[in-house]
């Protein structure tokens, strides 16, 4: 069954014995979005809890591609349980096969909130149709946007001409990108649920860093790219499924893999969260007929 709520995507069913099954949406090219894995496995885990605890890391490994037409089950593994905290270990599956596997941290969950390191950040200014690309590309962009968030339930904006965009225009771009991104649909105001799309949402555009110096994009048939591993720190703070401010960065790449970071504020200007993902990315040529 195809769910067309984020807020659905992310309340898998509990079968007892802390077991959960989870739907899925397509995603490209046909498997599941990882970000889709990370989330429903803190839900998962966060409903072995205490209710006041909350995750505070999360470290995963990406074994196999997901088949979106199936459910995906979350076993969850006590690690360990504290008066403050509690760990947890998730195994995510389908059938036989072994899709993620994922540790997370909760601890008690106080009001404090990091202070801003940043100025509030205008939403508004977030367009890039006045840059150097032209029409034709602006609504070729817009149209690829569109659409990746109807599949992934994310609206996206972009500050300055985004990575694909500059990569198709001039056959290249830096490894870093920063773009808004929230859900497109309301979610309950539940911090637990709101850790959880923070999770989604964090897998997206990371390894597609990596690309744009190489001159290649996303989709483009001659890249293979997986992610294998994400780490997640989550910084504290209120989060209501607003506005995120996601910055992006490529340090290190070589022929097969890329290591990406991300930093994620809220509109006020405070780190929520920061992210590090490894992924195998691999460029093939074809072969002269």
């Amino acid at each position: 069954m195809i769910v067309d709520d984020l807020a659905e995507i992310l309340d898998p069913e509990s079968l007892g014995k802390n077991v959960f099954r989870a739907r899925s949406r397509p995603s490209l090219p046909g498997r599941v979005f990882g970000g889709q894995m990370l989330g429903q496995a803190v839900i998962s885990a966060g409903r072995t809890v205490p209710a006041q605890q909350l995750p505070h890391s999360l470290h995963a490994y990406f074994e196999r591609a997901g088949d979106w037409a199936l459910p995906i089950d979350y076993s969850v593994h006590c690690e360990r349980d504290g008066r403050s905290s509690s760990r947890r270990r998730v195994v995510a599956t389908q059938g036989e096969h072994r899709l993620l596997t994922a540790e997370l941290s909760f601890h008690t969950a106080t009001n404090d909130a990091p202070e801003p390191v940043r100025q509030p950040i205008d939403v508004e200014q977030a367009s890039w149709a006045t840059t150097e690309s032209d029409t034709a590309m602006v609504e070729t962009i817009n149209t690829w946007l569109g659409k990746l968030g109807q599949m992934l339930r994310l609206e996206v904006r972009f500050f300055e001409e985004p990575m694909r965009a500059r990569t198709l225009r001039t056959g290249s771009a830096p490894a870093q990108q920063r773009f808004l991104v929230r859900p497109l649909d309301r979610l309950p105001d539940d911090p637990l649920v709101n850790a959880a799309a923070l999770a989604y949402l964090s897998d997206m555009f990371l390894l597609a860093t990596s690309l744009g110096p190489r001159g290649m994009i996303m989709g483009d048939p001659r890249v293979r790219a997986a992610s294998l591993d994400h780490a997640l720190w989550f910084q504290g703070g209120p989060l209501t499924g607003g506005w995120l401010l996601h910055e992006t960065a490529s340090v290190w790449s070589s022929s097969n893999r890329a290591l990406c970071q991300g930093h994620i504020l809220d509109v006020t200007g405070r780190h929520v969260a920061r992210t590090t993902q490894e992924g195998l990315v691999r460029i093939t040529h074809d072969r002269p007929s």
